[in-house]
């Protein structure tokens, strides 16, 4: 086992932003993101390495002429989307540290947050997430400037936050300027970072007490990434498509983004919770993490999009029977009486490939996590030729 850890530690990258400008070198025009464009009907765009790599550096370098110093903590107020995961990186390859805030948080839990992990710079999704913190005139001193991703509502600037409030777009011209000043700006800040630098500041929820700050150093990151491309060599490859909307407020999320960056596989990102089943049929994921609840929500949408009633819906029933009754076998490895194969090609051929079509018709498997998956709905999955592996344990 030291053997196996000393191998992965001897693979990690000094720091997350190595570990990001490592894959970019190693495939820069291979896809590493796809993109909702939000469009009727949606249209996804992709995003290279190397793209991604260019705006990332925009966006590092427009902290830095915000002001952030190495470690400083930059917080994040806003669901999973593109914007999250290219502001973080940008956060780390200016060597700050990303701190979190659920989105849905109250606004009391969201002034301990920021006022505990004493961050200077705010990353607001939208005008509403923008209030909430200009709002809390305790923090006017100390959070000197708010990045705001939508700028979905006219903003009376003394109102909001005044000069303090900077746009997406307008953070990517601070940093185009910054970097014709200082070429070398992102390539000191690298330097500086050493495996034990603080690269993320995590909080709990806050369901028993207080939220509770969890440092998280670069070597954390890095190592879960190649520990993850260790266990995984032969399952999952750069080919891979994975389906990320996990909320990127938990480590959960943030734990693809590490695997991506020692992987490779490409990424469709979208937090719309709503989207999820029309979102992996438009994008073809052949992997999905996920929660129990994401799970009941898929097979939940799928049972209502079928008639209950008539000869589909009888259909239906008879298939999910048949899937049942192969189960054992296909658990243990064996081969079902031909009756049974017969009856299961029938049922997959009419019912089972077309809910394999709903979720882009690639999945090879999905994995739930962070509570207990219920049995009926991993059964169910099953019965359909949909693996869902389950990795929970209560500690």
């Amino acid at each position: 086992m030291n053997s196996v850890r000393e191998e992965i530690l001897s693979a990690c990258p000094p720091s997350y932003p190595a570990s990001f400008r490592a894959r970019v070198a190693r495939a820069p025009h291979a896809v590493a993101y796809r993109v909702p464009q939000h469009q009727e009907p949606e249209v996804w765009k992709d995003l290279t390495w190397s793209q991604v790599a260019d705006e990332v550096d925009q966006i590092a370098a427009g902290f830095i002429a915000l002001g952030v110093q190495p470690e400083q903590r930059v917080a994040f107020a806003a669901m999973t989307r593109i914007e999250w995961v290219l502001a973080d990186l940008g956060i780390a390859c200016a060597a700050a540290a990303t701190t979190t805030v659920y989105p849905n948080s109250q606004p009391d839990d969201e002034l301990f947050i920021l006022q505990d992990s004493e961050s200077v710079i705010v990353v607001a999704e939208n005008w509403k997430q923008l209030q909430k913190v200009v709002d809390q005139s305790e923090l006017n001193a100390q959070v000197h400037h708010i990045v705001l991703f939508d700028d979905d509502r006219p903003i009376d600037r003394a109102d909001a936050g005044g000069d303090r409030v900077v746009t997406w777009d307008a953070l990517h011209a601070l940093g185009r300027d910054y970097l014709a000043a200082h070429p070398t700006a992102l390539d000191e800040r690298l330097d500086l970072m050493e495996p034990e630098t603080l690269a993320t500041l995590v909080y709990t929820s806050g369901t028993t007490g207080r939220p509770k700050g969890v440092r998280i150093p670069h070597r954390a990151w890095t190592y879960q990434g190649e520990a993850m491309h260790h266990m995984w060599r032969g399952i999952i490859d750069d080919r891979d498509v994975v389906y990320l909307w996990l909320p990127l407020s938990h480590v959960y999320g943030r734990d693809l983004l590490a695997a991506q960056m020692a992987i490779g596989f490409i990424m469709p990102v979208d937090g719309r919770i709503d989207r999820i089943v029309e979102g992996m049929g438009e994008t073809h994921p052949t992997i999905m993490v996920g929660v129990p609840r994401i799970y009941e929500k898929i097979r939940s949408a799928v049972i209502t999009q079928s008639p209950a009633n008539g000869i589909q819906g009888r259909i239906a029933r008879w298939a999910f029977a048949v899937g049942r009754e192969s189960r054992p076998y296909r658990l243990a490895g064996k081969h079902a009486p031909w009756p049974a194969r017969l009856r299961y090609a029938v049922a997959d051929r009419l019912v089972f490939s077309k809910l394999r079509d709903t979720l882009g018709g690639s999945i090879r498997f999905m994995i739930s996590g962070s509570a207990k998956l219920s049995t009926q709905v991993q059964t169910w999955f099953y019965s359909a030729g949909l693996l869902v592996l389950e990795g929970y344990g209560l500690t």
